[in-house]
This record gives structure tokens, sequence and C-alpha cells, in this order.
């Protein structure tokens, strides 16, 4: 959601591929590939109109920066919600034990640190071994 214009005063909702909030709306909505063509369409969107930041409660952050810095942070807090609110997700990630977890996916190899949920999620199950 945070590719997408979160009102009619953000910059990118004039953008007529975004179709404005209702598009907002129905992407909130999906799920799976669908959410991940939702977020390729904006992808193209940003890249046709120079846009490297994306936002979060009107706050504006750098998409991929260099360092990690307010994208990850946020991805972080929201990988810890997730894990926190689902007891069977807990469960699952404390069930691999040492296991290295790695990416379902080719991810570049310089991809940005909130693009490596793998590694948000090692760094999660210690914090819960650690208990």
């Amino acid at each position: 959601m945070m590719k997408y214009p979160e009102g009619d005063d953000d910059p990118r909702a004039g953008f007529p591929d975004w179709n404005g909030s209702t598009r907002v709306k129905q992407v909130a909505q999906l799920t799976g590939f669908d959410a991940k063509h939702a977020g390729n369409l904006a992808n193209d969107n940003m890249k046709k109109l120079g846009i490297t930041w994306v936002t979060f409660e009107g706050k504006r952050m750098e998409y991929k920066p260099a360092m990690p810095a307010e994208h990850y942070r946020l991805i972080v807090e929201a990988t810890h919600e997730k894990v926190r609110q689902n007891p069977d997700v807990r469960m699952v990630l404390l069930a691999t034990g040492d296991l290295m977890l790695r990416p379902d996916h080719h991810q570049e190899p310089d991809a940005p640190a909130a693009w490596r949920y793998y590694e948000i999620l090692t760094m999660i199950r210690a914090e819960l071994q650690k208990k």
C-alpha cells in the first residue's frame, strides 16, 4: 500500500494509472499474487514519475535506501506484530529451530534490507528463543 497514493493531496494521486483513491481501496483488499501484481503496477508508475519514495501515514520515506532506514524499521515492526498477533506463525517460526531461513524466490543480490524478510524473521526468531 505504501506505493499507492494515500489521498487526493498525495502528488501520486493525479497520475491516471493509479485511478485515484478507488484503486487504493481495491488494492487494500488484495492478497497473494493479486497484491504482487498491484505492486508491480505501482513500481511501473513510480518509474514513469521518477518517484523513489513511498509513504506511510503521510510520511515519505525512501523505498530502496542504501542503508536500512525508516522503511526497514517499519517493515521490521510490522513483521514483529505479525508474529506477535498470530500464534501459529510464532509456533512455525520457532519450529524452524536453527535452520537457515532463505527467500522463497530469487532476489537481487543487492536487495534492500527491508526486502530480506527471511533475515528479519531470523532476527525475530532469535529474540523469541532468548525469551
